[in-house]
């Protein structure tokens, strides 16, 4: 239930350099560096009912982290991530 709807948001200035990737498997979030996951993206996780998806976050020039983007993983990059590291997503 994540389509549709209108979305009005405040124009913010974002630090592109800082954008992650998170994949979500089962409510868990994992990190491509296996670091604990900031605080917005375990909201996230524990908000979407869906097995498998990617959420995008990003600082603003205030060093708060917004979400810019979530995905259900199909066309999601693993940029960021290591084959490696994305692979044990799938073997825990």
């Amino acid at each position: 239930k994540i389509e549709g709807g209108l979305s009005i948001r405040r124009i913010e200035q974002l630090k592109p350099e800082t954008e992650r990737r998170i994949f979500i498997k089962n409510g868990r979030a994992y990190m491509p560096d296996g670091s604990p996951p900031p605080q917005i993206i375990e909201q996230v996780a524990a908000r979407i009912a869906a097995p498998f998806f990617s959420v995008d976050i990003i600082e603003n020039d205030a060093g708060n982290l917004r979400v810019v983007e979530i995905g259900d993983g199909q066309v999601s990059d693993i940029v960021g991530w290591s084959a490696e590291a994305f692979v044990k997503i799938f073997q825990g």
